[in-house]
């Protein structure tokens, strides 16, 4: 091999090891990047879920003080009419009462399985967003090894 024909080899090759160094960052940015969007789709998923806690908890603050004013208008209202608040008043506003605490219940509930089901929904994303980081960051390897024909030099 002459002196300027070894010199070209040297410089072709210096040029495919940047080259190969390159390919290499974009697939580590490729797949940090990848690995971010899966953490912002959980903190995403978290987030909404706990604003829909917070929604679920004033509903049921909202609900428990029309309850309670819609009591009260009804004590007021037997008391005006001098009628005793025993017997069938009495049921009345306990079956009123019973009637809040099992709307409270379902609201409550309902805001309990929204928070659950997003947070499921974030992690579903986020997962499927880290199995495609890993096939691409797989795929970025064998793509780079191949160009560079390191899989020719393994066997």
């Amino acid at each position: 091999m002459s002196h300027s024909s070894y010199i070209w080899h040297i410089r072709s090759w210096n040029i495919m090891s940047w080259l190969a160094a390159l390919q290499i960052f974009g697939a580590v940015n490729s797949y940090a990047s990848s690995q971010s969007a899966a953490a912002g789709a959980r903190e995403a998923g978290e987030a909404s879920a706990k604003l829909s806690e917070l929604e679920t908890a004033e509903q049921v603050k909202r609900y428990r003080y029309q309850f309670d004013q819609e009591q009260g208008m009804r004590v007021v209202a037997a008391a005006k009419s001098g009628v005793s608040l025993s017997g069938t008043p009495m049921v009345y506003m306990a079956e009123a009462a019973n009637i809040a605490d099992r709307e409270i219940s379902f609201l409550q509930e309902q805001g309990k399985r929204t928070a659950t089901a997003r947070r499921k929904g974030a992690n579903i994303q986020a997962s499927s967003l880290e199995s495609q980081a890993i096939g691409n960051a797989v795929s970025n390897v064998a793509q780079i090894g191949s160009d560079n024909k390191w899989w020719s030099k393994i066997t």
